[in-house]
């Protein structure tokens, strides 16, 4: 027995005995570890013990079967396990053999984002061709019937509505933007193209009760996409939006720098827990039900494009401040 135990010890598999209440009677070292230092007379986790006893008392040697297990700690493990009955222990005890296997789901996961993203990318093309020419169409008949109204209630109502196509419009810009470049050859007026996308939610963010600010100085023409710009500002402040309640702040800020323009989107809202912050950035990663999980995402693939830095300092209750900061060369030195 004793060398069956050293044996067992210096697998680098985990090997559990227990009885069917699940009361270990020997864990070998890699067991005892992934378990969060369990020892014989602990009791392991409820649902690997019910499918351990499960399959120990259905099949002799059961399949391979996959379970979550929480540690003492409250992390959990994805574990790939078998259990087989012991001989001569009257069904009354079984051997539990099994692996981490938390780092293969990972991977598994990130597999499947980046096959929703594949089917994004092929499909994208075709449905803003599609939506946007429409948008366009509704967009100017909009604005004619705005300019025509002579009932200032009509009229406001028209621009409601418009307000809320341009938002449409700005969110599908935005989206096909994945995978472009935030860097352009053409110099462009990106203030402008920021007050107007920032001009867009205004109103929403009013009729939450929220207060908008934009402190956007007269800047000289920078060589950024201006699409680019306007899916940045679109999604980093409909983002502070949806985090904030009323009375709550949101800021936008442009600073121009030496050789890169800070855009700074500033909220008071309800910050994100540490958690959340982590991923947030993640394509379709969303805390929201009815989210989709592109627009942080797409904001770092904008800046990553520029080579650029995307910032994001957040604390529950105390608001989030995204800081994103794109750099570009002078005309003097792209002519150089």
């Amino acid at each position: 027995m004793p060398a069956d135990r050293t044996l067992l010890d210096a697998l680098p598999t985990a090997v559990l005995r227990m009885t069917q209440d699940g009361v270990i009677v020997y864990a070998n070292p890699r067991a005892s570890r992934l378990l969060g230092d369990a020892q014989p007379g602990d009791r392991v986790n409820d649902l690997l013990s019910q499918l351990a006893s499960h399959d120990a008392a259905t099949d002799r040697e059961s399949p391979r079967r996959l379970a979550r297990v929480r540690r003492p700690d409250g992390t959990a493990l994805d574990v790939g396990f078998q259990a087989q009955a012991l001989d001569g222990a009257g069904g009354r005890e079984w051997a539990v053999v099994f692996q981490d296997l938390s780092d293969v789901q990972k991977l598994r996961s990130e597999r499947d984002r980046l096959l929703q993203l594949a089917a994004v990318g092929d499909v994208m093309p075709t449905l803003l061709h599609e939506f946007k020419n429409p948008l366009a169409a509704i967009t100017t008949a909009m604005e004619l019937l705005i300019e025509e109204s002579v009932d200032t209630q009509i009229a406001s109502d028209l621009h409601a509505v418009l307000q809320e196509v341009r938002r449409l419009t700005l969110t599908l810009d935005g989206v096909g933007r994945l995978g472009q470049s935030l860097r352009s050859a053409q110099y462009s007026a990106i203030d402008h193209c920021a007050r107007e996308a920032f001009a867009v939610l205004t109103r929403m963010g009013k009729e939450k009760g929220l207060t908008l600010v934009a402190q956007i100085p007269t800047l000289p023409l920078l060589p950024i996409d201006v699409g680019g710009c306007r899916a940045l500002v679109f999604n980093l402040v409909m983002n502070a939006i949806r985090a904030c309640a009323s009375g709550d702040t949101i800021t936008l800020s442009l600073e121009l720098q030496p050789k890169a323009l800070l855009l700074t989107v500033k909220d008071t809202g309800s910050g994100m827990t540490s958690e959340v912050l982590a991923r947030c950035r993640e394509l379709f990663f969303t805390t929201r039900p009815r989210g989709s999980g592109i627009g942080l995402a797409l904001c770092q693939s904008l800046v990553d494009s520029a080579a650029g830095e995307l910032n994001i300092a957040s604390q529950p209750g105390q608001g989030t401040t995204v800081a994103v900061t794109i750099p570009f060369a002078t005309q003097h030195e792209r002519q150089g």
